[in-house]
């Protein structure tokens, strides 16, 4: 089910001729059920995603298929938000993708629910949100308070 955020953007996406995320899916769909060799036409190397696998004590063997398997998956996923960041920058009447962006995305869409963690631990470290002495400034401190 959508929620507001993501039919406006679907909307706004439509009428300027961008693709929507139904365009998007549909595409990513034939294009899987037409490919015979996943392995070679992924963007992320599922090398590394089997030594990050491995990485894990538990873990002993891992099956072949299984890293290009999750290759394809977290391509999909980037992908995915990365195309809704996009449209939401597009709502915003902006062509540059912006931290807002995925941070919105992020927020408004449940199934991104387990990244709301990240999303509010970066926000603690905003430029906005470091105090003046912590940015080299003395914020009156040491006694050398200039404001006055």
């Amino acid at each position: 089910m959508e929620n507001n955020s993501e039919k406006s953007a679907v909307n706004a996406a439509q009428s300027a001729g961008y693709p929507t995320l139904e365009m998007f899916w549909k595409s990513q769909r034939s294009e899987m059920e037409n490919v015979n060799d996943f392995k070679n036409r992924l963007l992320l190397p599922p090398t590394r995603i089997k030594k990050i696998m491995k990485k894990d004590e538990d873990v002993r063997m891992v099956a072949a298929e299984s890293p290009v398997l999750l290759a394809k998956a977290c391509e999909l996923f980037i992908q995915d938000l990365t195309l809704r960041s996009s449209l939401n920058a597009q709502e915003n009447h902006r062509r540059i993708l912006k931290k807002d962006d995925l941070t919105d995305v992020i927020v408004q869409t449940d199934y991104f629910d387990f990244l709301l963690d990240v999303v509010h631990a970066t926000d603690l470290f905003t430029p906005n949100s470091v105090p003046f002495y912590a940015a080299g400034g003395s914020n009156g401190r040491d006694g050398n308070n200039l404001d006055h």
